[in-house]
C-alpha cells in the first residue's frame, strides 16, 4: 500500500484517527523543502510528525524555524513534532546509528567515541539535545515532544533509554511548574 492510499484508508475507516508521519531534518538540509513536505502530509491527514534519531540539532533547528515561519506566513497551526532519541552505548552502536543513516555530527562522534562513558556521555548529550530543541520549539509555540527507543538489543542501551526517558521526563515536569507559576 502507498501512503497516499493510506491517508485515503485512515480517514474512511476512523476520521477521528491520529495519524502520524516521518520528518527527517536531516533531508531538509540537502533539499531545503522538508517543511514543503510536512504541509503535503498535514493536508493528507497527519496530525503530528515524527524524526529519526535525531543528533543533529542545527539541522533539526534550521527544520523548526522553516516551519514554523513558513507556517505562520500560511496562517497554518503548528501541529506536534516529536524528536526520536536513542541513546548509544557501544562503538559497535554507533557505527550501526550511522548505518542506519543517522547524522551524527563530527564533534558528537568524537564526544562519545573518546569518552570514559560512551553510554553515560551519550544519555548526556540526548538529554541536552532534546531541552534545547524543545526551548527552541517552545520560543515559537512549536509543541515539541519525543520518543525514545533503544536501538540496540543489549541489557545495558534498553535501560539507558529508561534512564534517558526518566530524565526527560523530570526535565518537562520542572518544565510544567515553571510554564504553571507564571
Amino acid at each position: 500500500m502507498n501512503l497516499p492510499d493510506a491517508y485515503k484508508l485512515s480517514k474512511q475507516l476512523n476520521s477521528n484517527l491520529n495519524f502520524g508521519g516521518v520528518v527527517i531534518p536531516e533531508r531538509h538540509i540537502k533539499k531545503n523543502d522538508e517543511h514543503i513536505r510536512v504541509v503535503e502530509k498535514i493536508n493528507n491527514g497527519c496530525n503530528f510528525f515524527i524524526t529519526q534519531a535525531t543528533y543533529n540539532v542545527e539541522a533539526s533547528k534550521n527544520l523548526l524555524s522553516d516551519l514554523y515561519y513558513y507556517y505562520t506566513n500560511q496562517g497554518f497551526e503548528m501541529v506536534p513534532i516529536l524528536f526520536n532519541l536513542a541513546p548509544c552505548g557501544t562503538a559497535k552502536t554507533l557505527q550501526f546509528m550511522k548505518w542506519l543513516g543517522i547524522s551524527i555530527p563530527g564533534w558528537l562522534e568524537n564526544e562519545l567515541k573518546y569518552s570514559n562513558d560512551i553510554l553515560d556521555k551519550s544519555i548526556q548529550l540526548s538529554q541536552k539535545i532534546f531541552e534545547e530543541l524543545f526551548e527552541f520549539g517552545l520560543e515559537k509555540g512549536i509543541p515539541i515532544g519525543c520518543s525514545i527507543e533503544s536501538v540496540s538489543t543489549t541489557k545495558l542501551e534498553i535501560e539507558a533509554s529508561i534512564q534517558l526517558a526518566k530524565d526527560v521526563k523530570a526535565f518537562l515536569d520542572k518544565k510544567l511548574l515553571i510554564l504553571e507559576s507564571r
